[in-house]
C-alpha cells in the first residue's frame, strides 16, 4: 500500500511540473492554440431520429481553438447529404428511400487538428414498405374459376408477403397462402354473387398491404363481367340504386385509383367521378388551341346539374379497358364559376358533391357514344333537352361550346366530349343488366354489368324482345290509356315513373302511395321504314305499392324494392304530337329479375339483330 500511494504522489508531482511549463509558454501572444492544451469537439443533432428524406440540423462546438472551423463527413458512407462539408452547422437528409432501418453517424473534424473528433449519432428509419398487385381493376369469376395475382413489394429488401381471403374460407389460395405470385381458385358452387377480398400483406411490415376484389358468380362470369349490387349506397340510404367499381388511371400508365358506389345508368352516357374520390390522380384537363379548359355542365331531368372538368383517363372495369377516353371529373369547390345556365337560372339542385350525388360517380352506358346523346347523334338524331353544355374556361370566365350542338357536333368535337368507355372496350356494341328476380324487399340484390351483345356466350341476345327506338332513343308505352311515345328504360331512376290516376304520397310527391296494385303496359318499338311505332310488342306486368309504408322506419333497411312507382308529369295530357307528360321511365325496379340489353348507337352488333339504338329484355 505505501509504495502505491507513493507512487500516485509522484506522478501528481511531474504532472503539476508539466503544467507549470505549459503555463509559461502558454504566455506567448502568437494566436495560436496554447501547447498542453486539449482541443475538444462535440457535436449535437435536432433531431436525432429522421424518417426517409426528412433533415436534422448538426451543430459542431469547438472549444480551446482559436479556428474552430470543422469538417464534415457521414458514416457509412453516401447515407444521405450533407448541406456542406465545412459549414457550421450543417444540415444532414436523410435517403428518400431506406430498405433497412440504419443508425448514421456524423462526424465533425477539428481544422486545427485532425486527431481531434467528435460525432452523433441519428437513427433513419425504414421506408415505409408498399405492396401493389398486378391486377386492379375488381375482377368477376365464375364458381370454380381461378385468378393469378402477382404482388410486388417495395422499400424494403424482404419481398415477401403472405395472403388473406376475406370471408375466411370462400375459395383457396395455390401454391401457398405465401407463394408470389399466387393463384385464388373459387369454390366449385355458390349459391348468389359473393364479394372476396383477397389481400397481400407485406412481410416487412403488417401496415404494408394490397387488396382486390373478386366477385364469385354461380354462372355468367367472364372478363367481360362486372358486379354491380343494390346495398344502399355510400350512406345506406339509396334505394333502388345499382352501384359497381371503376378503376380509372393516369392514360398509359399503372398509376390508378379504384372507386366503389358508382350508379350504373342506361340514361346517360359516359364516366362522371367526383373530384374528392381521385384527390392525388394527376389527370390532365382536355384544352381547345388556346388553351383553354373544357368543362362541362351536366343537367338531368329532375333539375340536378354536375359541373366539371372533362379530363383524359384509362377506364378500366372488369377486364375491360378503355385507353384515353374522356370522361367528367365532377368538383365541388370548382376550378371556374359555374355558369348560370348550368344552374337552370339558380333553381337547379347542386349535386357536385358525394352528400348531394349520393354516389362517387356515374357510370353512363345508356344508347349513345357521347354524352351530348341526340345532339351527336351518330346517325342524325335531334338534340332534345336536357343536352349537356360544355364550357371552354380561363381566368376570364367560361364560353359556351357546343350549347346546341347542331354543325359543331363533327367528329372531332365529338372526340373531345364525354364517351361512353364501353364504345372503346372489347365487347363494346352494349350492355346487358342482369338481376335475379325480386318477390319482395331485400336489403341488398347483386347482379352483373356484362359487356357487349352477341360478344360472347354470356351476352347472346337470345328470344328477348327488342325495342327499337326512334330519333330521340324513344320507344312508346301504351298504359291506362295513354300513347306515352318517349318512353325509355333506365336504370339510373330508383322507381317506375309514369303518369297516372294512383293516389300520391302526401308526404313526398315524388312517390305514389296507393294500397298493392297490379298494373299492366304494351311496349311498342319504332319502324324507321314507316317511321311510327308499330314495331314489335312486348307486355310489362308489375306491381306499385305504398311507398310510404314501403320507405318506413320498419323497412329501412331494405335497399332493394321492386313495387316502387311515382309520378312523371300529369296523366292524360300526352298530346298526338308528343306534348305533355308522355314518358314512361322504367327504373331500376324494372330490371329485377330480367336480362335487359342496351345497343349503342353507331356499333355493330350480330346480323340476327337490328341495327342499334335499341333496348331489349
Amino acid at each position: 500500500m505505501t509504495y502505491g500511494r507513493g507512487g500516485s504522489v509522484r506522478a501528481f508531482l511531474v504532472v503539476a511540473l508539466l503544467a507549470a511549463t505549459t503555463w509559461l509558454v502558454g504566455c506567448s501572444s502568437n494566436g495560436s492554440t496554447p501547447v498542453g492544451v486539449q482541443i475538444t469537439v462535440s457535436v449535437s443533432a435536432s433531431p436525432t431520429s429522421l424518417n426517409p428524406g426528412q433533415s436534422s440540423t448538426i451543430t459542431a462546438t469547438v472549444t480551446n481553438a482559436s479556428n474552430t472551423g470543422v469538417t464534415w463527413s457521414i458514416s457509412p458512407a453516401g447515407f444521405g447529404t450533407l448541406s456542406s462539408t465545412t459549414a457550421n452547422p450543417v444540415t444532414y437528409t436523410a435517403p428518400k428511400s431506406v430498405p433497412t432501418a440504419t443508425t448514421v453517424t456524423i462526424t465533425a473534424t477539428s481544422a486545427t487538428s485532425s486527431s481531434v473528433t467528435g460525432s452523433v449519432q441519428i437513427a433513419v428509419a425504414t421506408s415505409s414498405a408498399t405492396v401493389s398487385l398486378s391486377v386492379v381493376a375488381p375482377q368477376t369469376l365464375n364458381q370454380g374459376g381461378s385468378l393469378e395475382v402477382t404482388a410486388t413489394v417495395g422499400n424494403t429488401s424482404n419481398t415477401g408477403v403472405s395472403w388473406t381471403i376475406s370471408p375466411a374460407g370462400f375459395g383457396s389460395l395455390s401454391p401457398s397462402k405465401t407463394a408470389n405470385p399466387v393463384t385464388y381458385d373459387a369454390p366449385a358452387s355458390v349459391g348468389g354473387n359473393t364479394t372476396v377480398t383477397l389481400t397481400a400483406t407485406a412481410a416487412a411490415s403488417a401496415s404494408a398491404t394490397a387488396s382486390l376484389e373478386i366477385t364469385v358468380m354461380p354462372s355468367g362470369a367472364g372478363p367481360n363481367v362486372a358486379a354491380i349490387s343494390v346495398n344502399g349506397g355510400i350512406d345506406q340510404n339509396y334505394v333502388d340504386g345499382a352501384f359497381t367499381s371503376v378503376t380509372i388511371c393516369v392514360p398509359g400508365s399503372s398509376n390508378c385509383q379504384t372507386v366503389d358506389n358508382v350508379l350504373v345508368d342506361t340514361g346517360s352516357e359516359g364516366l362522371r367521378i367526383l373530384a374528392s374520390q381521385i384527390p392525388t390522380l394527376p389527370l390532365t384537363a382536355l384544352t381547345d388551341s388556346s388553351g383553354d379548359t373544357l368543362n362541362e355542365c351536366t343537367q338531368f331531368l329532375d333539375g340536378s346539374y354536375l359541373w366539371g372538368l372533362v379530363d383524359s383517363a384509362d377506364v378500366k372495369i372488369g377486364s375491360e379497358v378503355a385507353s384515353s377516353v374522356p370522361i367528367q371529373v365532377v368538383a365541388d369547390p370548382t376550378t371556374f364559376s359555374i355558369p348560370t345556365a348550368c344552374t337552370t337560372n339558380g333553381t337547379g339542385t347542386d349535386e357536385d358533391s358525394q352528400s348531394g350525388l349520393g354516389a362517387n360517380g356515374i357510370l353512363g352506358v345508356g344508347p349513345e357514344p357521347f354524352d351530348c346523346g341526340l345532339a351527336c347523334d351518330v346517325n342524325g338524331g335531334l338534340a332534345s333537352p336536357p343536352t349537356p353544355f360544355y364550357y371552354t374556361c380561363n381566368s376570364s370566365g367560361c364560353t359556351a361550346v357546343f350549347a346546341s350542338c347542331g354543325a359543331e357536333c363533327s367528329d372531332s368535337a365529338a372526340d373531345v366530349q364525354v364517351t361512353s368507355p364501353v364504345i372503346l372496350f372489347q365487347d363494346n356494341n352494349g350492355v346487358v343488366i342482369q338481376f335475379p328476380a325480386l318477390t319482395s324487399e331485400a336489403a341488398t340484390l347483386n347482379g352483373s354489368l356484362i359487356f357487349g351483345i352477341g360478344t360472347e356466350t354470356n351476352n347472346v341476345l337470345g328470344s328477348a324482345s327488342v325495342l327499337t327506338l326512334d330519333s330521340s332513343d324513344n320507344f312508346e308505352t301504351v298504359f291506362q290509356g295513354q300513347n306515352l311515345v318517349a318512353s325509355f328504360i333506365d336504370s339510373g331512376s330508383n322507381s317506375l315513373l309514369f303518369p297516372s290516376t294512383l293516389p300520391v304520397c302526401t308526404d313526398n310527391t315524388s312517390y305514389y302511395c296507393p294500397s298493392l296494385t297490379a298494373l299492366s303496359a304494351e311496349n311498342i318499338g319504332f319502324d324507321s321504314t314507316t317511321g311510327l311505332f308499330d314495331g314489335s310488342t312486348s307486355t310489362v306486368n308489375f306491381d306499385i305499392d305504398n311507398a310510404d309504408n314501403l320507405l318506413s322506419a320498419n323497412s329501412g333497411d331494405d335497399f332493394a324494392i321492386t313495387t316502387l312507382g311515382g309520378p312523371n308529369g300529369t296523366y292524360n295530357t300526352c298530346t298526338s304530337s308528343g306534348t305533355g307528360a308522355c314518358s314512361f321511365d322504367f327504373g331500376l325496379p324494372f330490371f329485377f329479375g330480367k336480362s335487359v340489353f342496351t345497343a349503342i348507337d353507331g356499333q355493330s352488333v350480330p346480323a340476327t339483330a337490328p341495327t342499334p339504338p335499341w333496348f331489349a329484355y
